[in-house]
């Protein structure tokens, strides 16, 4: 899993040959909020018998859960509010996540509360990622039918090396994204443009397998579908030799999309799917297949984005 994903995160390319002009008249106003005309959203089931038996135990440890947190500094930046972010709803993920097995699941949940006091997403800010974020590579825009926020992801955009920085922008991305889900909703969809996958692109797999690390342990239960657009044969033949390594529900969750319009039939080449079978294509970019003529525009996208992480540090952080 971690060389597949060392692909999809991609690696600085090489300078691309100049383009002729594009004419097109683009909208560059990114959507963070979901239309009040989605009907169908995809909310989180309510626990069933046993997962309530495993839940009440989870709850009934919530003091020590929260107690002796690593302290963070006092560097003028957010801090996290451990007892806003200790859900049901998180517990509930977290539950699943570990099959039903409660006693497993507060050991996540602890690990991390620890990680988000000495990782600190919340106090990731935009002025920290404003070279990771400038050139589109990824970035959070829309809704699918079922509400799931969008994450666009273009790893032929890369325009940086250090790993460390680029996983903070992914951290950051994610954290985004979860505070754009409507009320219930719990899951985000990624759409990644790999038509220009090169294998010079791929990152270290150290690199990919913390990346991977960092979603399964502490944003279990969070990914909907990855919806993989034109893939080379060479990304078919790649994804093919590592899917045998990939957990099935994981695997149930990647999906091919031939941006031609044709539905290729599944088998050993790849699970293909229509994309406008789950994003109106109204709502989806049309360079992922869709007809929203969209285009990434950092000067329209930084104060709109700069205001959502102030609103929530406002509401959801310690002073």
């Amino acid at each position: 899993m971690a060389g597949f994903l060392s692909g999809l995160l991609g690696r600085a390319p090489a300078a691309a040959a100049t383009e002729s002009p594009d004419t097109t008249n683009y909208d560059t106003t990114p959507c963070f909020r979901a239309p009040t005309t989605l009907t169908s959203l995809d909310t989180l089931p309510p626990p069933t018998a046993s997962e309530q038996t495993a839940l009440d135990a989870i709850k009934s440890q919530r003091t020590s859960l929260l107690a002796d947190l690593p302290e963070e500094p006092a560097d003028g930046r957010a801090r996290f509010n451990a007892d806003k972010w200790l859900t049901e709803q998180r517990m509930i993920l977290y539950l699943r996540a570990n099959k039903g097995n409660g006693e497993l699941a507060a050991k996540k949940l602890r690990a991390t509360l620890e990680w988000r006091c000495t990782y600190r997403p919340h106090a990731i800010t935009p002025e920290d990622m404003e070279l990771e974020g400038s050139v589109g590579k990824q970035y959070l825009n829309g809704f699918d039918n079922q509400g799931h926020p969008i994450l666009y992801m273009f790893p032929h955009r890369q325009n940086t090396k250090d790993a460390g920085e680029q996983l903070r922008w992914v951290v950051f991305t994610m954290e985004q994204a979860i505070r754009a889900m409507p009320d219930g909703v719990t899951k985000i969809a990624i759409v990644i443009d790999v038509s220009k996958y090169s294998m010079s692109q791929s990152v270290p797999l150290s690199t990919a397998r913390e990346f991977l690390n960092i979603l399964e342990a502490h944003y279990p239960e969070r990914l909907y579908k990855a919806f993989v657009l034109s893939p080379p044969t060479m990304f078919v033949m790649f994804y093919h030799i590592v899917a045998p390594f990939i957990d099935p529900v994981t695997k149930s969750k990647i999906a091919f999309v031939n941006l031609a319009g044709k539905k290729q039939a599944d088998g050993k080449d790849g699970p293909w799917v229509n994309i406008g079978d789950f994003i109106d294509r109204s709502r989806l970019q049309r360079d992922a297949g869709g007809e929203w003529d969209f285009k990434f525009d950092r000067e329209q996208y930084w104060p709109v984005l700069v205001k959502e992480y102030e609103d929530f540090v406002a509401a959801e952080c310690r002073p």
